[in-house]
């Protein structure tokens, strides 16, 4: 009996041992550069001797969170946790404020970022609808997934609860149910790092503009939405800072590829490329363009 395998059989058999291939690669990689990537972005020297976080406990920690990953399903890497981990690690601990986390999904990013807080001593504060993302703004330019709407990326609140509860610092998290333009007009409490996972423009629009004020000087701003140039335009906006903050635009680290965590992005966006990284802002720094060759020279 001659046995003959169709053509599209055999492209989607392909298809499928390439995906299969490239989820096997992404794990290796993972797993065989977390050493050095704990090893470098935990640097001894920037992190705080008040946390007397031992290289084994800073290794444990890189480890927790890595299989957090693999235990909750979460839009960002472990790559980029540890290096919102490192930036925590680096302020002081008497210099007051939160973390905020705008979009949570299923709580991955939320576990890892309470384990931090638990280290060095802060809250943290977690703002998602609990039910997906909102119908989408008609003036958004670009939402992170083409064909992402109402109700995607849902996280129940009952869910979330249960996986921080069973692999980050239940203890340290406080829960704030609704959508942006609701919530984030309340919040009152100091902030020394907010991390952004929002995905359409107008969301990002409604966390920078009701908690860069609570920002702390020298606080930390962290989005994921970083490989598009679109997205990451608004911090580079003068319109924007001027208007809402009579401020210059503080621009932001890692835009367009992310901040180097050991990822092998290159950029534009391909899906089927993982970047496993993050990008972030500071508050204080500037992106503003002052060089002007035709100025005459002040003092």
């Amino acid at each position: 009996m001659n046995w003959v395998i169709p053509r599209f059989e055999t492209r989607r058999m392909i298809t499928k041992s390439r995906q299969f291939f490239r989820r096997w690669q992404r794990r290796a990689y993972d797993v065989l550069s977390l050493p050095l990537a704990a090893l470098f972005v935990f640097d001894s020297e920037r992190v705080h001797p008040d946390y007397a976080l031992t290289w084994r406990r800073r290794t444990a920690l890189a480890v927790r969170m890595y299989r957090n990953t693999r235990h909750i399903r979460t839009g960002t890497s472990y790559k980029a946790h540890l290096a919102m981990a490192a930036k925590l690690l680096e302020l002081p601990p008497d210099k007051q404020g939160v973390v905020v986390e705008c979009g949570c999904w299923l709580g991955g990013s939320t576990a890892n970022l309470s384990l931090v807080c638990d280290i060095v001593g802060r809250d943290l504060i977690v703002y998602d609808s609990f039910e997906g993302l909102p119908v989408p703004d008609p003036r958004d330019k670009f939402a992170w997934q083409p064909g992402a709407g109402a109700g995607d990326y849902r996280g129940d609140l009952e869910v979330v609860r249960a996986h921080v509860e069973r692999y980050g610092a239940l203890d340290r998290c406080h829960f704030r149910k609704g959508w942006f333009e609701d919530t984030l007009r309340h919040h009152r409490e100091p902030i020394v790092l907010c991390f952004l996972d929002v995905d359409y423009q107008a969301s990002l629009h409604e966390c920078v503009v009701n908690l860069w004020p609570h920002l702390a000087d020298e606080g930390y701003l962290f989005i994921d939405e970083y490989v598009h140039l679109d997205y990451c335009a608004l911090f580079f906006s003068e319109r924007f800072w001027k208007e809402h903050f009579d401020a210059p635009p503080p621009g932001l680290m890692g835009a367009g590829t992310g901040v180097g965590v050991g990822q092998y992005y290159l950029g534009p966006w391909r899906w089927e490329i993982d970047p496993t990284s993050i990008a972030y802002t500071q508050k204080g720094s500037t992106g503003f363009w002052e060089y002007d060759p035709s100025a005459s020279p002040t003092q």
